[in-house]
């Protein structure tokens, strides 16, 4: 009988704060609150607050991402919104656009104002949850919504937010017990005014039994902690409106206890079938309670048959029969609205052992992994165990301790035996207790059967065809054992008494044996012989080589010739088995086989077919080659022989007698030599290489990006050329190689000269320039590194920014420049030169001398302006000497000997025209007074004006206190002119052009001031401005000498061109009143269809006779420059080779620019010559190649080769590829080089057409060549055919055919449509006539009349065509007759053609009654007309 019992654990109460629906949002206080275990949800859009007009559409959103979708649910303070909410209101949700997350919508239509409130959005993704809350405020009257009782757990806190609707609400308040606990000030709108005290916004504090109310800012009262004897108590709600409207509404709160839980009750001493039960009893809370059940935290599957009773204080579970599937853990949970608690209890009973896998008897394969099944289950848990007994001795013992290792038992009972021996056999026993009950025994035998096997997997025989052969098979195992033979996966079949086979036992197996009594070919491959027994089943293979003399190879061709090798290459066969190959060639072909050279080959398994090199051949040079397969066996026949010729070489020696001279040139060489030996050239000469190399001292090796190579066409005798722009003063080794089609010869020995000296090619860097005095620069530089020229010294040129170049030169890198103008800007620029003349010029830099006490004040005036005041008027010093600071002006009586008044005028402050005038008041009146003037430097004062004196009298003179002089102005720009006048009674003034009273002029404007506007001046406006003040005591004037200065002409420009720059001159412009203008040059450029560019930094001033060097675009560059010589000329630089360029240059003044000049030129170069003959071609069977050094470039570098071919008589053109050969075959070649194109892949004897495409930058050009590859044999083959290719023959005729039926069927349909329409027209009319009476003409129609003619054979022809609209157009002829006059005759005598009149087309309506009838008449020739032609009306 089985005994059960129960063990209980340590009970624990577990509380978890809880909730209502209507209570929860009381305790929200944040826009945005994420539950406890929210997980990864996150709401990543969301509305914020509103306010809105009562009818106003409202639309809220909220977006929410997560582990898994999220959903939504909407809330209104608190309470749920679904859609039977209001019909207004509708709710949707859906995947975002993107793919990641959900959206939710809110869409209120028509909104009232009970549709305010606080509205929450609330995304839930399982057990998790995350909420926004925001305020939508309705304008209207306040109001409160009504809630059910408030339920709280005793001792909690509560946060209680007053559901109010209505805008604008101006103040909430609280009351409990009919007393005002909180208040609360509300934002307002702002066009509602409200004045307060500042004790309102105090918050208001009530201690009731350790309690504090206090309310936030929207309103939320905060209680924070519930007692049970506030179970019913009412708080109320009051919200007020600024206009005085109120609302009120008072809110339960009920307190409630959690529940708690007893001890869960099981009974003792269970047993399995017995009836158990599981109590759960509350100890207290408050109801309703709910109670639920867990086993093992999981619901109780209904598969277990347990029963549930619950009551209002207890829940019983009721187990009927007991089974070990019901032990576990089991829960209980009680619930009420404000919180849960859960117990828990073990359930356990005693259950005997029983058979899950009951152990058998079991056959086990030597040497594989045994498994013998032994489990059982029970309470507890059995423990299994083996034993096994022993043969020997007759006892049981452990099976773990007989094994010694590679046993084991598994948890569960199982036996694992990792490798079964014959050991392993016996009788086993497995037994299973746990302590409850009898105890499990079971004996079973396990066996070891031997599966069948080989010692071996096999193995590999050969023999010689004609041999006997003995094949044997001895799988080993236990019987019965079965064999069967096959031959390469076929049975085999003992028909023949010339093969045999015998079996026979062993004492471990069984031995199979094939007896073949002579061997054939067919006989070889793989022998499989196949055991098997009850147990397994193994594979025993035999393979077998018959070997037999070998056929010989096929397919035997040249794959590649070079000058010295060639690669030949054969398919293997594959009947008989090939060891190695015998290889014959010979260069004569007259000798016989037994002279020729030998060499065995290899066998090689893995290639598809088999290939050798013949090196050390002859070039230029015919061979014949044989070839035959071996083996043990014995040599095939060799093949037939296969001719081919080896290519031409590079020349193998280098040009004879090179010299090399010095020119008159800097920079230039003249190299003479005499051509290599005639037996070396290997080849046509077709040119020469000659490469000169610098030596310059320091570099360690050749300077290979300073290394000049050109390229020379072949002459007779002796052969020259001349190196130029090569790196001047420098020592150069020249050396020269001769080419040929099949590549570059060896260059001869180096030469050494050296060039010509010239001017410095780089200007001195890091130029420095300070001012060292008023008068003194000082001017440093780095010294030149110039390989080219011996430097002799530098020159300095500088120049202020209106004057003229100066120099002087010095042998050292430092100078120091006297006797400069105070406080002036130069600027410097320094070159280099030596015995061939100067280089370029550094980049300018601008320094200033430093300051010096300023020169006297260039004018000075004093007018009289009261009876007690001047005006002291003077323009700033010709020679300032450094920044004015500001001047003084020194008054004093001429009578006193006292020290002078002093007066400080900022030098900021002067008019237009830069004069500087100052009032000098309160002076005596009657007196004479004396001013001075002097200006002021940081260096100090200067020397002071000339003294001027003024009378101050009762009667003021006119005067003028503007100071008039020189004025310079552009052409077209606006001058005004100053006449500030002073005088009592006030002056009145006149201005003077040239003598002459000015008076209305459109260019001239008189100012209020006095002052004169001249506007868009030119030369005719320049001359003498004089301005006249008179009043009743005097008069005084003003003078300007106006100068307009115009723009500059444009300049002739002069161009001379190079490979890759345009050099420009241009003369320097004309001086302006004998002084020298101050111009830049701007030079832009384009090529044809391009846009324009500008030379960046390319400014050039015509007093800089020097270079500016800037940037232009990429690589090019832009140099101008100017010689002392008064030539003005600038280089473009980087251009493109034989290029055609547009330039535009313009200068520059302070007037304007000039209009440009325009000019057209061309880099020197042109497109690529292309070679007349094919002697720069040459093929083999498969491949053609081209020696591209045979085009000339043309003085451009090429850049672009495309070579199209396709075989001659087809009409596609294929882009050819640049195949080099392999390189086992031309690695040594010479001509697979850049300068080479090879063609590959082609057909052998045949003519291709080849068309190259050479491109520089100075254009492309194209040439088409007529070419054929060689036979295999390296034969050349005969012309193509000059009769046409079929093909094009059949094309052309089939055109001509298709073209003659067009024109044919063409001209049927012409000829039948013109006859259908005129028959056609011809009855319309006759019906016409018919049908119409002449009396229904109205009397007012213009008639036409017309002479009737028949047609003729001759006219029958003529079209009419109708017209597309309502109209249609008759064509005939009118004659210029009279009445009654005599009816032209039908055929005019000399009449030869048809006479057609253009005027003669009427218009008739179709479908008008009162449309005259008219005869039908051809055009002839009419005779003579004597009268007018009747108008005819449209």
């Amino acid at each position: 009988m089985c005994t059960s019992w129960s063990h209980i654990y340590k009970k624990t109460r577990r509380k978890e704060s809880h909730i209502s629906k209507n209570s929860r949002i009381w305790n929200n206080g944040a826009r945005i609150k994420r539950d406890l275990g929210s997980g990864n949800i996150m709401i990543t859009q969301h509305f914020g607050d509103k306010i809105v007009t009562p009818g106003e559409d409202i639309s809220l959103h909220c977006s929410a991402t997560g582990d898994r979708p999220p959903r939504f649910i909407w809330e209104r303070d608190g309470v749920v919104i679904s859609s039977n909410t209001d019909s207004r209101y509708i709710l949707g949700q859906m995947m975002s656009p993107s793919g990641v997350g959900v959206i939710s919508h809110l869409n209120i239509s028509r909104s009232r104002v009970e549709d305010g409130g606080v509205f929450s959005c609330v995304a839930y993704e399982s057990d998790s949850s995350l909420r926004h809350s925001a305020r939508i405020d309705v304008y209207g009257p306040p109001y409160i919504r009504t809630l059910p009782p408030i339920k709280v757990q005793s001792g909690d806190g509560l946060k209680l937010r007053c559901p109010y609707y209505g805008y604008p609400i101006s103040k909430l308040e609280w009351e409990y017990k009919g007393k005002k606990i909180v208040s609360t000030l509300l934002p307002q709108h702002s066009r509602y005014k409200r004045t307060y005290n500042r004790s309102d916004h105090i918050i208001k504090k009530r201690r009731r039994k350790r309690q504090i109310l206090e309310t936030s800012e929207d309103g939320v009262l905060n209680i924070p902690r519930i007692i049970k004897e506030e179970n019913g108590d009412m708080y109320t709600c009051i919200v007020y409106s600024p206009s005085g409207e109120m609302a009120r509404r008072s809110f339960e709160i009920q307190v409630v206890e959690a529940p708690e839980l007893d001890e869960l009750r099981v009974g003792s001493g269970l047993k399995e079938g017995q009836i158990v039960q599981i109590t759960c009893n509350i100890i207290s809370g408050d109801p309703p309670i709910f109670f639920s059940w867990l086993k093992d935290g999981m619901k109780i599957p209904p598969s277990l048959k347990i029963t549930e009773r619950s009551s209002e204080l207890f829940s019983v579970l009721i187990i009927k029969r007991v089974s070990l599937e019901h032990c576990g853990r089991y829960t209980c949970i009680a619930t009420n609205h404000v919180g849960k608690v859960n117990q828990t209890t073990d359930l356990y009973i005693n259950v005997a052992p029983k058979w899950i896998e009951e152990p058998a008897n079991t056959s086990l394969l030597l040497g594989q992994r045994g498994i013998v099944y032994c489990n059982a289950n029970g309470y507890p848990v059995p423990q299994i165990h083996w034993m096994k007994r022993d043969a020997a001795l007759g006892i049981w013992r452990p099976v773990l301790d007989l094994a010694g290792g590679g046993v084991s038992s598994a948890p569960n009972g199982t036996l694992l035996i990792e490798v079964v021996s014959l050991a392993d056999e016996g009788l086993y026993a497995c037994h299973a207790d746990n302590g409850v009950g009898e105890a499990l025994a079971r004996q079973l035998w396990i066996s070891v059967n031997k599966p069948v096997h080989f010692e071996s997997m096999g193995t590999n025989l050969t023999t010689k065809v004609g041999m006997p052969l003995e094949l044997s098979c001895k799988p080993l195992g236990d019987s019965p054992i079965r064999i069967k033979w096959t031959l390469n996966g076929n049975p085999i079949e003992f028909i023949s008494s010339r093969i045999t086979i015998s079996e026979g036992a062993t004492n471990s197996g069984l031995k199979s044996t094939i007896n073949i009594n002579y061997v054939e070919s067919r006989d070889g491959g793989q022998y499989e012989c196949k055991a098997s027994n009850p147990y397994g089943v193994a594979t025993y293979a035999v393979y077998v080589k018959i070997l037999e003399p070998p056929t010989p190879p096929l397919d035997l061709q040249v794959d590649s010739v070079t000058s010295s090798s060639a690669k030949l290459s054969w398919r293997d066969t594959i009947v008989t088995h090939v060891q190695y190959y015998s290889v014959q060639y010979t260069g004569n072909q007259y000798a016989v086989w037994d002279a020729a050279k030998r060499i065995n080959i290899t066998r090689q398994d893995t290639d598809v077919r088999q290939s050798v090199e013949l090196k050390d051949l002859q070039p230029a040079s015919e061979y014949r080659v044989r070839i035959a397969s071996g083996n043990m066996v014995d040599l095939s026949p060799y093949t037939m022989p296969v001719h081919f010729t080896t290519l031409q070489e590079a020349p193998s020696s280098s040009p004879l007698n090179v010299q090399v001279h010095q020119t008159d040139n800097p920079g230039e060489l003249l190299v003479s030599w005499l051509p290599p030996s005639r037996e070396t050239h290997n080849g046509a000469l077709q040119g020469y290489h000659v490469k000169a190399v610098p030596r310059i001292a320091g570099d360690s090796g050749p300077n290979d990006t300073q290394t000049k190579m050109v390229k020379v066409a072949s002459r007779n005798g002796k052969q020259e050329t001349l190196l130029s722009g090569l790196l001047k003063n420098t020592r150069y080794a020249v050396s020269i190689s001769a080419f040929n089609s099949a590549g570059n010869g060896p260059f001869s020995l180096p030469q050494y000269q050296t060039t010509r000296e010239g001017a410095p090619e780089t200007p001195p860097s890091s130029v420095e320039c300070r001012g060292v005095s008023s008068t003194s620069l000082r001017i440093a530089w780095q010294p030149i590194t110039s390989h080219g020229a011996s430097l002799l010294g530098y020159t300095v040129h500088y120049s202020t920014d209106d004057g003229p170049w100066l120099n002087v030169t010095s042998p050292h890198t430092e100078l120091y420049l006297q006797n400069l103008l105070k406080y002036t800007n130069y600027t410097v620029k320094v070159a280099g030169f030596s015995n061939f003349g100067m280089g370029p010029f550094s980049y300018a830099v601008l320094c200033t001398t430093l300051q010096d006490v300023p020169g006297p004040p260039s004018a000075i005036k004093v007018v009289v302006s009261s009876p007690t005041s001047i005006i002291v008027s003077w323009k700033r010093p010709d020679h300032p000497n450094g920044e004015i600071t500001h001047y003084n002006v020194y008054v004093k009586p001429v009578s006193s000997t006292s020290a002078p008044q002093i007066h400080r005028v900022d030098a900021r402050e002067w008019n237009l025209l830069r004069q500087h005038s100052f009032t000098v008041t309160n002076l005596t009146p009657n007196s004479q007074y004396e001013v001075v003037v002097r200006a002021r430097t940081r260096a100090g004062d200067g020397a002071p004006s000339p003294r001027a004196h003024a009378d101050l009298t009762s009667k003021v003179v006119a005067g003028v206190s503007s100071l008039g002089g020189a004025i310079s102005v552009g052409v077209g720009s606006s001058l005004l002119l100053a006449c500030a006048c002073v005088g009592s009674p006030a002056a009145r003034t006149v201005w003077y052009h040239n003598h002459n009273i000015i008076t209305h002029h459109p260019r001239f404007t008189r100012n209020h001031d006095d002052s004169l506007l001249i506007n868009n001046i030119d030369q005719s406006l320049s001359g003498n401005y004089t301005c006249l003040a008179k009043n009743l005591y005097g008069s005084d004037s003003v003078s300007y000498e106006v100068t307009v200065l115009p723009t500059p002409d444009p300049p002739i420009v002069r161009v001379t061109s190079q490979k890759n720059a345009l050099y420009l001159h241009w003369d320097t412009p004309k001086t302006v009143n004998g002084k020298p203008q101050k111009i830049s040059y701007n030079v832009s450029w384009k090529e044809a269809g391009g846009a324009w560019r500008s030379a960046a930094g390319g400014e050039l001033r015509d007093e800089l006779r020097g270079e500016l060097r800037g940037e232009l675009g990429d690589e090019l560059h832009g140099e101008l420059r100017g010689e002392l010589r008064g030539e003005l000329h600038g280089s473009l630089r980087g251009l493109r080779c034989g290029t055609r360029y547009a330039l535009r240059v313009t200068a520059t003044n302070a007037v304007g620019t000039s209009p440009p000049a325009y000019l057209e030129a061309a880099t020197l170069g042109g497109v690529p010559i292309s070679p007349t003959t094919t002697e720069w071609f040459w093929s083999n069977s498969t491949h053609i190649y081209i020696q591209l050094s045979g085009w000339d470039d043309n003085g451009c570098e090429i850049t672009r080769w495309e070579v199209d071919y396709r075989e001659y008589g087809t009409k596609i053109w294929k882009r050819a590829e640049n195949k080099l050969p392999h390189v086992d075959a031309w690695g040594s070649y010479p001509l697979v080089s850049q300068n080479s194109f090879i063609l590959a892949d082609l057909e052998p004897a045949r003519w291709y057409q080849v068309r190259v495409l050479a491109e520089n930058s100075a254009g492309v050009s194209t040439a088409l060549y007529m070419y054929a590859t060689t036979t295999e044999l390296g034969e050349s083959i005969g012309p193509p055919s000059d009769f046409m290719d079929l093909n094009m023959l059949v094309i052309i005729c089939s055109s001509i055919l298709l073209t003659i039926c067009l024109f044919t069927c063409l001209y049927i349909f012409i000829k039948r449509h013109n006859h259908d329409r005129l028959t056609s027209y011809r009855n319309s009319l006759t019906t016409e006539c018919k049908s119409e009476p002449a009396a229904n003409t109205p009397p007012n129609d213009t008639r036409v009349y017309s002479t009737p003619v028949h047609l003729t054979a001759d006219n029958k022809h003529e079209l009419y065509e109708i017209s597309p609209y309502a109209q249609f157009a008759i064509g005939f002829r009118t004659f210029g007759h009279v009445d009654n006059q005599e009816v032209p005759g039908r055929h005019a005598p000399g009449n030869s053609k048809a006479r057609y009149d253009s005027e003669t087309s009427f218009q008739m309506r179709s479908e008008s009654e009162d449309s005259d009838c008219v005869s039908r008449t051809t055009t002839l020739k009419s005779a003579p007309r004597k009268a007018c032609r009747i108008p005819h009306h449209r």
